[in-house]
Formats: C-alpha cells, structure tokens, sequence
C-alpha cells in the first residue's frame, strides 16, 4: 500500500493546492493522501487568517483522506524547526511512504545536493557563512549565499527560493530522521510565495488572498472566490474582520508588562539581542504587528521577531516533538487509515479532546486563538473539548 504524505497550512486552502494534491496523487500512485497541517498558529509567526477545523474541512473536500495537527512549536518555528517536526509526524504514523512537497523548480537532483551540503557543513562552507553573517546579512540570506558560493553549478534561483529552501529541510529531516519515505516534489505553478497577484490566470499565493482579504476587511471578492475551490466552506468569515496578529495586540502588551525586565531567552527562538531590544523599546508599543516591524534589524527578519513574539505570547519555551497523532478530520471512504494509524503508529491516537489526558496547558494557545475569533467575529466560542471528529 503506498500513503503519500503532504505537509502544508492551508491559510487558505486554494486552487494551487487541490492541483498539487491531484498531482501527488497521481505521481505516486497513492491509496491515501495523509496531510501534515499547522494548528491556529502559523509559521510567519502569526495566528492563522483562518481557524484549523475550516482549513481541514477545505482539504478533505478537495481531495485530501486525513488530516493530523501539526505540533504548536513546531507550526510557529523556523524552517528548520517546522520540517524536523511534520517529517517526524509522518515517519511517527508508521505507514506513510511517500512524501510530495511543491517546489520553484520542480527537480529533486540539486535540492537533495544543497540538504546533504547542509548535513555535512564542511568547512569551507562555514567559513563563507560566517563572512556573510559578519557582513551583517540575516541567517536566510547568509546561509542562502554560502550555498551559492559553495555549490557554484547551481542557479541561484534554486537556492534562494522559498519552496526549494523549505523542499531541502524536508529532505533534511528525511535523512535525519532514518525513516524509510521516498521524497518527490512538483513545480509550483501560478504566484510565487511572496506574489502577491490575483491574476485570473493563474493560481494566487495564499499571502496574495490574505492581502486581497485585508485591504477589503474581510469581503470574499470575485478575485478571491475564484481562488477557492469550495468557497461556501469559508461562508463563516465572510464579512467579518480577518484573523491576524494585531488582534492579538492588547494580549501581547500585557503579557510583557507582566514579566517585564525578565530574560527573554526561556523562550523559544528569542535570542538576547531581540530580548534586550523588547525591553528597551517596549514604551513604543502600538501593535502587535508595528512593535515587530520596530524591533527588526538587518539580522533580525520581521518573521523570526514575529516567531519570538508569539513564542512570548504562547509561553513556548522550546522545541517538542509530538506526543501524540492528533487528527483533525478524515473521509469517510478513509476511516481504514485510523484502524492502520492505531496499528502501525509509533504515537497514541488522539481523534477528540474529551478524556485526552493532557495537562491544561496543552489548550492554551488554541483557546486563546478562538477567544479572539469569537470576539471579533461576535461569535460563540467554539470549545474544542465538545467538537465530533470532523468527517466529510
């Protein structure tokens, strides 16, 4: 039996990724699609525009067969961090043999040269990393540039591009963690990542609908509905205000001042530098968004602040690994996989909150997000603890 696993988070789930799902599909022949997805919180540091059930829901009706959580710190890291841990999710389920990652271009050959460069770090790469981080560029551009002086007969382009950089983690990962999965990537076709075009003809970036969402508070233009294969699955946030880190604002504000003066480094990914600059600076604090913006250097990209910001905010204090599968919705021409899951997984089976036997911290951050949605959205607060596994 072969199970493709895809790692992804859907924010929102658009035309790119149900052809990328079909495509995984038929470039591996696969029985079942198991996708990997981030939680409420994603990885640019930010809460997502839209909550995790909504998102599950879009996959498994466009073709996805199951869902599991991505781990919180795992969601919120860096690159590194997030692919350790979804590759680490789908070797822990015991059956997944394939993984499919989109990427700029399309070719497996240079992506696993630059991951086995990475592995090995040999010392003439070092050195040309640590000249650049000297000169003052950030780790992604440094590490981007060693790359490029070190493996010369490659494009830039591959080295430099997000998907590529995100495909040579999971690979990463994939020789790190020994397990038996067989890697493939496609092309990304339509907007670049960092697009941001709502052209008719082509697939839209996921920034590109959040953008469009944004500057139209909220209203699901025609650009924007064109871009959803199941546009109806998001009838709950039409209208309404979107989701990002400025709702968060007042929440982070007090969470400082409650330990202001404290060290910083407890948390995850918040190095002593950025901590000293929270504290000296914290006076100036507008926004959630505005203070990363202030707080940022040319070391310091406005996404890893992001990262040490809600890290802050969530009380992550470090990298864990999963302590369990916890899925967020499946087919129902899929309920095989959860009989194989408790079968074959390496981790316990979680397909509901009730009687989980997790210590109440383990809710914080998702209670906390869904606070605010339901403000905001002047909503009810949905609880987690009483929702039915999510079947489609």
């Amino acid at each position: 039996m072969t199970i493709t696993g895809i790692i992804a988070e859907y924010n929102p789930f658009h035309r790119g990724h149900a052809y990328h799902l079909a495509r995984a599909r038929r470039l591996t022949g696969t029985d079942y699609l198991i996708v990997v997805m981030s939680g409420n919180y994603v990885q640019r540091g930010v809460p997502a525009m839209f909550d995790k059930f909504t998102r599950a829901r879009a996959a498994l009706s466009a073709g996805a067969d199951l869902v599991l959580e991505l781990p919180l710190c795992c969601s919120t890291g860096s690159a590194e961090y997030f692919s350790r841990g979804a590759v680490d999710l789908l070797a822990q389920t015991g059956i997944v043999t394939d993984l499919c990652f989109g990427s700029e271009c399309g070719d497996l050959s240079p992506l696993e040269e630059a991951a086995c460069l990475l592995l090995e770090e040999p010392e003439e790469y070092r050195g040309i990393l640590q000249d650049s981080l000297r000169r003052g560029r950030s780790y992604p551009e440094a590490r981007a540039a060693a790359l490029g002086a070190y493996l010369t007969h490659l494009p830039n382009s591959v080295l430099a591009s997000p998907n590529n950089l995100l495909g040579i983690e999971y690979l990463k990962a994939l020789n790190t963690c020994g397990a038996a999965i067989r890697p493939h990537t496609i092309p990304r076709e339509g907007g670049g990542y960092h697009d941001l075009s709502m052209a008719k003809e082509q697939f839209a970036s996921a920034g590109a609908i959040r953008r469009e969402l944004i500057l139209k508070e909220g209203r699901f233009t025609d650009p924007v509905l064109r871009q959803l294969p199941n546009p109806e699955l998001y009838s709950a946030y039409y209208g309404k205000p979107p989701i990002t880190e400025d709702a968060f604002s007042l929440l982070l504000l007090q969470k400082l001042r409650s330990i202001q003066g404290e060290p910083l480094s407890a948390f995850f990914d918040v190095p002593e530098e950025l901590s000293n600059r929270i504290w000296n600076r914290l006076d100036e604090f507008t926004s959630f968004g505005g203070f990363a913006e202030l707080l940022k250097t040319r070391n310091l990209t406005r996404t890893a602040v992001n990262r040490a910001l809600l890290h802050i905010l969530l009380d992550i204090r470090g990298y864990q690994p999963a302590t369990h599968l916890k899925v967020l919705g499946l087919r129902r021409d899929a309920t095989q996989l959860l009989t194989l899951l408790s079968m074959h997984g390496t981790l316990p089976l979680l397909t509901g909150l009730s009687g989980s036997g997790l210590p109440e911290h383990a809710f914080y951050a998702d209670r906390l997000y869904e606070s605010v949605r339901s403000l905001l959205h002047r909503q009810p607060f949905q609880n987690e603890h009483r929702q039915k596994l999510l079947i489609v």
